[in-house]
């Protein structure tokens, strides 16, 4: 399957429900693809540990397990929470609705001032209240 001219990784989620130090609920768009949806997680756990570390850090996703996947026709909420961290990442587990958590571990390094992902952050907790 080609997914170059679909893969889209700024349409995986529609809002931020909530976030607070140890946990964070997004929620997605309707009829998101499985690919979007393994996205939408590893995007969920990278906000929540931006936020965590004041925007001053560069996240990527080192690893997912015990991932599984059902279709989801209607937007679905994402809810994680943080299960430990390091100085150079992060373990979380994460439930796509009210199914099985997975694991995902977000690993990080520092990185200059994140104007990007805190105005992303920022407007994607303003769409919340319109969700």
């Amino acid at each position: 399957m080609d997914l170059t001219n679909r893969f889209d990784p700024s349409t995986a989620l529609a809002a931020i429900l909530s976030c607070d130090p140890e946990n964070i609920i997004t929620r997605t768009p309707p009829d998101l693809p499985p690919y979007l949806l393994l996205e939408a997680l590893a995007q969920t756990c990278g906000m929540h540990l931006r936020f965590r570390r004041h925007f001053l850090v560069d996240v990527f996703l080192a690893s997912a397990s015990d991932l599984v996947y059902e279709e989801h026709p209607a937007p679905v909420t994402i809810r994680a929470r943080l299960t430990g961290e390091t100085g150079a990442a992060a373990g979380y587990e994460a439930a796509v609705e009210s199914g099985p958590p997975c694991r995902m571990i977000m690993g990080y390094r520092p990185a200059l001032a994140d104007t990007f992902f805190r105005r992303r952050f920022q407007c994607l907790s303003s769409h919340s209240s319109i969700l």
